[in-house]
């Protein structure tokens, strides 16, 4: 059989296919991000605990930073053609036992991603009925099931529906978002526009550590670019641009963001109202200078955006256990897709399950719902450092040893390795500033990050010794076929 891309023999009905494009891809990896969450609940708090004013120089420098990496990731995907994402990454730069663990990682990432969204969506949700429309008071979890099994209905379909949707979601977030910083800027922000923010005494003002640290975390999602790989029109140039483009818009227009909400409250005070209300300082912002129109949407749109993390997450999710399924490591009937939409359906089914019985679990805890979604968030930020951290020196080694590119892009590389070294370790010994956890609590959630991840390399360990040909898999290998086979599979890979 000849599919349309020409090869003869190939079983496309059992590997995913889409025709996303470069702003399919974007948008789905900046829904991950959530701008108005990060508008209205991380970009506050970046600040009050960072570096001030400093902020907005802060995130353009962390857009540098994982610009850097993001040159990396290309060159990897394009040089391996393989899919995979970081699991795939990680296991041919730096061999497939540290490569399973970086694939546990991402389970961890975006798993906590997806239940963080279920509880602070539905919460947000629950609370704009009672305060807008008076609406009883109905449990949150409710609203939770009901979050997860639409999410599960769109990823079992096939992902340019989930994209379109995405669309709409985000639009609004940018329309909202745009209109608060031409507002602001527009009437002059509370005392003038100034330019305070951009001098060297308040870019190395407050912490710049922490500031960092959470900087780098509100680029989250930019890395899920490469799992779409499969799925993508002419995956080299559109996983090229969708990442660059990625890491370009969340840095200008958080810097922006950050530059706008300063000037609301101007310099001398913001510090002050952050401290007084970090929660609602943001909102109260939008009201001030967009109205109460925009008040109620941010709030809306607080819903909506988590609604869209969370159908991003379960994507990139689905797609990571897809891939386990398809070399092995997981049952095979996780790797299946299905013969219409071409789609992971089975593997969205069972995170669909899965997420149903997180959000019961959450629901019978004692822990309230917005601590919850702190805690997973820290979780997910650790996770996400590791990876980092991982793939970065990955990408160094393979440059080395394949010379898929110069020795001065390797260097990069571990420069890059080396920072976010730098900042996992920072994020180690205040991992409370990350979860909201503190003594024993946040260093028995650490251990469990960790324990999940080593659990990986274990299970890879184990498959050396008994399985030699799963985990000759491992990262999507497929040994003794081309790079083009590798990617699109075979009817043997494809019944396996």
């Amino acid at each position: 059989m000849t599919n349309e891309t020409g090869h003869i023999g190939l079983n496309p009905e059992n590997h995913l296919r889409g025709h996303m494009g470069v702003f399919d891809v974007m948008f789905t990896v900046i829904a991950y991000n959530a701008p108005a969450v990060v508008f209205l609940g991380a970009l506050p708090v970046t600040i009050l605990i960072g570096n001030g004013l400093g902020t907005p120089v802060l995130l353009l420098a962390a857009g540098v930073l994982l610009m850097a990496l993001g040159s990396g990731l290309i060159n990897l995907s394009g040089s391996m053609k393989r899919p995979g994402g970081f699991y795939a990454i990680v296991s041919a730069g730096l061999g497939k036992v540290p490569g399973l663990g970086v694939g546990f990682a991402a389970i961890v990432t975006y798993f906590c991603a997806l239940l963080g969204a279920y509880a602070i969506g539905p919460t947000g949700l629950m609370n704009l009925l009672q305060t807008e429309l008076g609406a009883p008071d109905i449990p949150w979890w409710i609203a939770g099931v009901i979050m997860a099994a639409a999410i599960g209905v769109l990823g079992y379909l096939n992902i340019q529906l989930s994209a379109r949707v995405l669309y709409v979601f985000l639009g609004f977030e940018f329309i909202l978002i745009l209109a608060y910083i031409v507002a602001v800027f527009f009437r002059g922000g509370a005392d003038g526009i100034n330019f305070q923010s951009f001098s060297p005494e308040s870019i190395f003002s407050g912490s710049i550590a922490v500031g960092a640290l959470f900087a780098i975390m509100l680029f989250g999602g930019f890395e899920a670019t490469v799992i779409f790989r499969e799925e993508v029109k002419d995956p080299d140039r559109t996983i090229k641009r969708a990442t660059y483009g990625t890491v370009a818009l969340i840095a200008v227009s958080y810097a922006l963001l950050a530059w706008a909400f300063i000037n609301a409250y101007g310099p001398s005070a913001v510090m002050a109202a952050l401290e007084h209300d970090p929660v609602g300082a943001a909102g109260e912002s939008v009201r001030t200078y967009v109205g109460e129109w925009g008040y109620v949407l941010a709030n809306i749109l607080l819903v909506s955006s988590s609604f869209a993390l969370g159908l991003a997450a379960h994507n990139v999710l689905t797609r990571y256990i897809y891939n386990f399924g398809k070399d092995g490591i997981l049952p095979g009937a996780v790797g299946a897709t299905h013969p219409r939409h071409d789609s992971p359906y089975i593997a969205s089914v069972v995170m669909s399950v899965l997420s149903v019985v997180g959000v019961v679990v959450m629901a019978a805890s004692p822990v309230p719902s917005g601590t919850l979604y702190a805690t997973t968030a820290g979780f997910l930020s650790y996770a996400m450092i590791i990876m980092l951290v991982a793939v970065s020196l990955a990408a160094g080694v393979y440059m080395l040893k394949t010379k898929s590119s110069s020795k001065a892009h390797a260097v990069l590389m571990f420069v890059v390795c080396s920072i976010l070294t730098a900042a996992l370790i920072f994020a180690s010994v205040r991992f409370d500033l990350l979860s909201g956890l503190s003594g024993t609590s946040a260093v028995v959630a650490m251990a469990i990050c960790w324990v999940i991840i080593l659990s990986g390399c274990a299970i890879a360990l184990a498959l050396r010794r008994a399985n030699p040909a799963v985990y000759a898999r491992i990262g999507r290998d497929e040994p003794g076929l081309s790079d083009d086979e590798a990617e699109l599979g075979t009817p043997e890979i494809a019944t396996r």
